[in-house]
């Protein structure tokens, strides 16, 4: 039963860079561009497809399903341009969704595997991701763990990445979100995240987070993401708020993240990023 509604939730959410930029959650909400870090998750959106257009992002994703009983694959662009594409296969063996990914591109080989189960109304996502490129090499592990509670969803993570080129670095990322459900499959979420790096260099840091996903109606989202950052202790603190929007026409999503500086500035353009999300069901 999680299992369908999981599937039935993502072909309404999946969405693309513009929606995850505006909201600022990272992967503690769900979406189709999380494939990136959990490969596996390329099972929960078949038959997809995505892009971004911006002053800075240029991506885009395909998910193809012939039979679902044979896995699923996908192809994407890294929000890292250098990094190139990505292709990546899932599969669901014995309630596990299993997936695997790799770069082709010789000068930044990247590679991933991830696994995930629902269980009752709890679910579990573990990745680990290594980058063998020119500018670094970099070995990350991911646990990503969500439980739902009537019409709240408690979602701790933590992340490593280790770094041995050019520097010697660990970084971590401990955190939690409480994400509550409202009218129509929105949302309103809360959270906090404290990262910290040890090696070479040391540095420390906490991100609050908190922001709202309102669908007033069957054809229009709104969307806003507030973020609050603490260097080093808590005295030398930066907002951060981005809005947006997005349309739904059957089976199109088009999102946009809007632009804030224009308010004070008319040279400034309306929109930092389009995004577009289609899903074009079995073949």
């Amino acid at each position: 039963m999680i299992v369908v509604i999981l599937l039935l939730a993502t072909q309404i959410a999946s969405a693309n860079h513009t929606r995850m930029s505006t909201l600022m959650a990272g992967d503690y909400i769900d979406d189709i561009i999380h494939i990136d870090i959990y490969p596996h998750h390329l099972f929960a959106y078949a038959n997809n497809l995505y892009l971004d257009i911006g002053t800075d992002t240029k991506d885009f994703g395909a998910i193809v399903t012939p039979n679902q009983k044979y896995g699923v694959l996908g192809i994407w662009q890294n929000p890292v341009a250098q990094y190139g594409f990505n292709i990546g296969y899932a599969v669901n063996l014995y309630e596990f969704d299993i997936g695997i990914s790799f770069s082709p591109n010789r000068d930044n080989q990247r590679f991933g595997i991830g696994i995930g189960r629902d269980f009752f109304d709890q679910r579990i996502d573990v990745s680990f991701l290594t980058i063998d490129g020119i500018a670094e090499d970099q070995h990350t592990f991911r646990a990503h763990f969500s439980r739902r509670m009537g019409d709240f969803n408690i979602i701790p993570r933590y992340a490593l990445e280790y770094v041995s080129d050019p520097a010697d670095l660990k970084k971590h990322r401990l955190g939690m979100m409480i994400q509550r459900m409202i009218l129509n499959e929105g949302f309103v979420y809360v959270g906090a995240e404290y990262y910290f790096v040890r090696g070479d260099v040391e540095l420390d840091s906490t991100h609050i987070y908190a922001g709202v996903e309102l669908r007033l109606n069957r054809y229009l989202v709104l969307r806003c993401g507030a973020a609050e950052h603490f260097e080093e202790g808590f005295d030398n603190a930066t907002w951060q708020v981005e809005p947006g929007l997005g349309l739904r026409i059957r089976d199109f999503s088009l999102d946009f993240h809007l632009n804030e500086e224009r308010l004070f500035d008319k040279e400034q353009t309306f929109f930092k990023s389009f995004g577009l999300d289609f899903y074009f069901g079995r073949f």
